[in-house]
């Protein structure tokens, strides 16, 4: 009999953290790029004002 492997074993499992690991890394990817955005908006606000 073959042995089975641990990712095969429990590919569901492997599947369902790997959907959640990819929405959790663009989650962070655009909290970054929208704080990003807003701190350029400040810095040419300031510009601006002086």
């Amino acid at each position: 009999m073959k042995k089975i492997s641990w990712i095969r074993k429990n590919w569901l499992l492997v599947a369902g953290l790997s959907f959640v690991g990819v929405h959790l890394g663009t989650y962070f990817i655009q909290r970054a790029a929208k704080s990003s955005a807003k701190s350029s908006l400040e810095i040419k606000s300031k510009g601006l004002d002086e």
